[in-house]
């Protein structure tokens, strides 16, 4: 009967252990499966290369510009981005830009895009334009994506939607080429 009741004593005992088992994590293999999940960021120079590939020969901001000129042209200071790339046509007569900033933190970001929405709003206000390039200034956007922010406007048309196309028609048309630079640098992310 002892053994019995001895049997039944270290039976509850063992169960009771191990119900109120609880594992211990192992750090390193929390830190290392939330490294898988992580996406790892592209650089300005891979966004820049994706962006130009995805217009091939139409992509006409052919001339970089240096911080010192991206603080002049755009108000915005190197102090504020780790990495930054502006691009604008060699011709004058053009006004293809892409520009390419990292921001730095969160509030740097914000102040980028001010500047590049404030640099947007006067081009589009800037009634002394060429007028070959008034529905390519009209589709320009800001775009931010994580810690960057992006000015675009690039591209081409098709020559009949020139010719023959309303200026609605024409916005629409530009703005179907920004977005394959927007397209371009969303699948960077991915």
């Amino acid at each position: 009967m002892r053994k019995k009741l001895l049997a039944v004593i270290m039976a509850f005992s063992l169960a009771a252990g191990s119900a109120s088992y609880v594992p211990v994590l192992n750090d390193g293999a929390v830190a290392a499966e939330a490294a898988k999940k992580k996406v790892k960021k592209p650089s300005i120079k891979k966004i820049r290369k994706a962006v130009v590939n995805a217009f091939g020969e139409s992509y006409a901001a052919d001339m970089s510009l240096t911080s010192e000129e991206i603080k002049t042209r755009y108000g915005i200071p190197s102090s504020w981005y780790t990495d930054a790339i502006a691009e604008i046509p060699m011709m004058s007569a053009h006004v293809d830009t892409f520009i390419a900033v990292k921001a730095k933190n969160k509030n740097a970001r914000k102040k980028v895009k001010k500047k590049l929405s404030d640099y947007r709003k006067t081009l589009v206000a800037d009634t002394m334009q060429y007028p070959m390039n008034l529905a390519k200034i009209q589709a320009s956007r800001v775009y931010v994506k994580d810690d960057y922010v992006f000015f675009i406007m690039l591209g081409f048309i098709d020559s009949s939607i020139e010719e023959t196309g309303t200026d609605e028609q024409m916005i629409e048309a530009y703005k179907a080429e920004n977005q394959k630079a927007v397209d371009a640098i969303n699948a960077l992310f991915k």
